[in-house]
């Protein structure tokens, strides 16, 4: 009896199943990588334009009297009153902007996926950590920016009527 050895060339099965294993666990490897690096840009690019429109709004209302000109209408937006109308810093209080628009209502480019919202408390003029029910010349003023259900960035603001107890021009601290 002859034997012979057939030779042979190529692959068999069980080193294509191996070489294939492999492959697909590479590529799985490089796709969620490359997942993980989008969503990266995606957070800090909602994290630029967040700060960015926070800082636009807190310079709007930094801009404004700490309190209504023509009277002591009370805290927050009087009845009717829209954000173009508004003309005191607490007027802000309550603002939930989605999708966020300029004072005069035009849509900002690039941020229709994001939320602001404002809250405005009065705080005491001796501790500004305290909420204060009345008005003590000192407002805390945060604006936050979302993306969904998401806090993307948060400016908080002090307002004050400044040394002389008169409602305008002001000192204004910002902390981010």
């Amino acid at each position: 009896m002859n034997h012979t050895r057939l030779s042979r060339s190529g692959l068999s099965q069980v080193e294509v199943l191996v070489s294939s294993i492999i492959v697909g666990v590479l590529m799985v490897a490089s796709l969620s990588t490359i997942a993980a690096s989008r969503r990266s840009q995606m957070i800090e690019s909602s994290e630029a334009r967040g700060m960015t429109i926070a800082q636009a709004l807190m310079s709007e209302i930094s801009e404004l009297p700490m309190r209504e000109p023509s009277c002591d209408c009370g805290f927050g937006p009087e009845v009717g009153e829209v954000r173009m109308n508004f003309d005191d810093v607490d007027d802000y209080h309550g603002l939930n902007d989605l999708p966020p628009k300029t004072r005069s209502g035009n849509s900002i480019d690039g941020v229709s996926n994001l939320k602001r919202a404002v809250d405005v408390v009065q705080v005491r003029s001796s501790d500004w950590n305290t909420a204060s029910a009345s008005y003590e010349g000192v407002y805390c003023i945060t604006v936050k920016v979302l993306l969904g259900s998401s806090e993307v960035c948060r400016i908080v603001g002090f307002r004050t009527t400044g040394a002389t107890g008169s409602g305008s021009p002001s000192p204004f601290t910002s902390l981010y």
